[in-house]
C-alpha cells in the first residue's frame, strides 16, 4: 500500500486510504454522483426495455405492428414518473457520506469525508481504538483479496472507520498500528496463494 505525508496542522499525516472520487472537493463530488447514478439507472431501464423487445437472445425482435405516434400522453407521463423517480434516486446517492481519506497522524485516526457539498471530519483516538480484520464473503466476489479491509472502532464513538486493504501488503504504519490484525491479513493472503 503506498501511502503519502500530507502537512496539517497537528503536524504530518499518513495517508492509509483514499475514498471514492477523492481528488474532487465536495460539490464537484456530489455532482459527479449525481450525474452517474442517474447515467446508470437509464442503462439500467434502457437494458430491460431492450430485452423486452427481445426476450429471446438468440430469437428475431418483436416487431410492433400497431406503433403509434412517439409523443403520446401515456408515454410523456411515463417518462415523466421515470425522471422523477430517477432524480429522486440520484439526489438521494449525491447527498449520501462518502470518504474522502482515512488519514493517520501521531494522535487520532481520520475519515474526511463529504455528506452531499458539506466537508466533515472524524476522529478516534489511537490509544482508544480496537482494530479487526475483515473480508467479505468469498462467495460474494471473485476476487476475495480486493475486499479486504481493516475495522477501526471505538467504544465512545457511534461507528467504525475501514481502511480498505485492496489485496495490497499492509503498509509499515498499518503494521505499526494493528500488527495482530495485519498478522491475520498475511495469513489471508497466504491462504489465496499471495505473500
Amino acid at each position: 500500500m503506498r501511502n503519502n505525508l500530507i502537512r496539517s496542522t497537528g503536524g504530518l499525516m499518513v495517508v492509509l486510504d483514499n475514498g471514492f472520487f477523492s481528488s474532487f472537493d465536495c460539490s464537484h463530488r456530489m455532482g459527479a454522483i449525481f450525474l452517474s447514478s442517474f447515467l446508470i439507472q437509464i442503462l439500467i431501464v434502457a437494458g430491460f426495455a431492450s430485452s423486452v423487445r427481445r426476450p429471446n437472445r438468440y430469437g428475431p425482435a418483436v416487431e410492433m405492428l400497431d406503433e403509434g405516434p412517439f409523443f403520446t400522453r401515456r408515454r410523456i407521463v411515463v417518462w415523466t414518473v421515470w425522471g422523477i423517480v430517477f432524480t429522486i434516486a440520484s439526489g438521494a446517492s449525491a447527498l449520501l457520506r462518502t470518504t474522502t481519506a482515512v488519514l493517520l497522524d501521531q494522535t487520532s485516526i481520520v475519515e474526511t469525508s463529504c455528506t452531499g457539498p458539506f466537508a466533515s471530519e472524524y476522529r478516534l483516538d489511537r490509544a482508544k481504538v480496537g482494530i479487526t480484520f475483515g473480508h467479505e464473503s468469498e462467495w460474494l466476489s471473485k476476487r476475495p483479496l480486493e475486499t479486504t479491509y481493516l475495522a477501526v472502532t471505538q467504544k465512545d464513538k457511534p461507528r467504525p472507520i475501514f481502511i480498505h486493504l485492496k489485496g495490497r501488503p499492509g503498509a509499515k504504519e498499518l503494521q505499526d498500528l494493528a500488527p495482530e490484525a495485519m498478522a491475520e491479513y498475511a495469513r489471508y493472503r497466504s491462504s489465496h496463494w499471495f505473500r
